[in-house]
């Protein structure tokens, strides 16, 4: 991948991932299938600085780190697959961009598609519950977090413009 070509953009991803495993692990209030934290912001810059196959590996690393060091329950493919998606959806609005109806855009994409849709998909199979009961108890959890989402990267990620990592 020449997306990784260099020892500072394997450095900073290095940092981002371990950003990330310290906001969702170590910082996360909720349990396993209803959570709150930060490490969206890892992935946002990620995703701006580097695009997508980076912000993709940034979080899909982070989470099978995370997992390994920090267990909830058994390390689970799908949930890694759901944060890698994660990374290349806000690669593609986000990379080098801060309008705000991007930020909306990934933001609600990410929500609906990988954080209500397959990761309730991935908890039941987990957990052994109906894919609607999971779906519906997410449901405030995915919604907060949105409002959240938008309303944090819409004034942290414009202020990534000054920092130049190229």
């Amino acid at each position: 991948m020449s997306i990784f070509k260099s020892t500072k953009t394997l450095a900073v991803c290095g940092m981002l991932i371990a950003l990330d495993v310290a906001l969702r692990r170590l910082m996360e209030l909720g349990d396993i299938d209803s959570s709150y934290s930060l490490a969206f912001l890892a992935v946002a810059a990620a995703a701006y600085w580097y695009g997508p196959i980076a912000a993709a590996a940034v979080h899909g690393l982070a989470d099978l780190v995370g997992a390994v060091l920090f267990p909830k329950g058994p390390p689970h493919f799908g949930l890694m697959a759901s944060a890698a998606l994660i990374g290349v959806i806000y690669g593609l609005f986000l990379h080098k961009k801060t309008a705000f109806w991007r930020i909306v855009c990934a933001v609600l994409t990410c929500s609906l598609v990988c954080s209500l849709l397959l990761n309730s998909f991935w908890l039941s199979t987990l957990m052994g519950k109906g894919f609607l009961v999971v779906l519906l108890s997410r449901l405030p959890q995915v919604g907060i977090m949105t409002v959240i989402q938008i309303a944090v990267l819409s004034v942290v990620l414009p202020q990534f413009k000054r920092i130049r990592l190229n």
